[in-house]
């Protein structure tokens, strides 16, 4: 059975925690998988990412999955980055430009906010080859982008799940 790394359904929201050295607090994000289109060979969805600390900014991007990578056109911490190749594997590594990463576990175990997690994919980015810092970050099968801990020279931050759930429906005007 293959697992799933990066899964897109429709109505699916994702909350996290977000701390950044860019700002006091913490910021509360849900990303939103609005809807899925299906192809073959590829997947596209269309997310909305809200992003609430003293105000509220709201954007949307696409996510797609071919065979060969998961992209994202929009992150929270970054922007648009390749997640990861398809399938995953251990030890695969890619550049993007000026940063370099690497599958470097499939089996990792976290316990976070949104709960315990096994057979964690764990993909570490070395920002310009490494001279600028390294970013951490974690997937669970079947859920998704649960974990980044990114120490840059401009910020440092770390994203955390904290549910998975429905997007709430809208209340209906009278």
């Amino acid at each position: 059975m293959v697992i799933d790394y990066f899964p897109l359904k429709t109505g699916t929201r994702l909350e996290y925690k977000y701390k950044s050295t860019e700002f006091d607090g913490i910021a509360k994000i849900y990303i939103d998988i609005l809807d899925v289109a299906k192809k073959p060979g590829k997947i596209t969805a269309r997310a909305q990412m809200t992003f609430i600390l003293r105000d509220t900014h709201e954007t949307e991007y696409k996510i797609t999955k071919d065979k060969k990578w998961v992209i994202t056109a929009d992150g929270i911490i970054i922007g648009g980055r390749k997640e990861f190749p398809l399938p995953p594997r251990e030890g695969v590594k890619w550049d993007e430009h000026p940063d370099a990463n690497a599958i470097v576990s499939m089996s990792d175990k976290l316990a976070i906010k949104a709960g315990k997690f096994t057979k964690c994919m764990k993909v570490v980015s070395s920002l310009a080859g490494g001279d600028a810092g390294k970013s951490v970050r974690y997937y669970a099968p079947n859920v998704g982008y649960i974990l980044e801990e990114y120490s840059g020279e401009d910020k440092n931050c770390e994203v955390e799940l904290v549910s998975v759930g429905k997007i709430p429906e809208k209340p209906k005007k009278k």
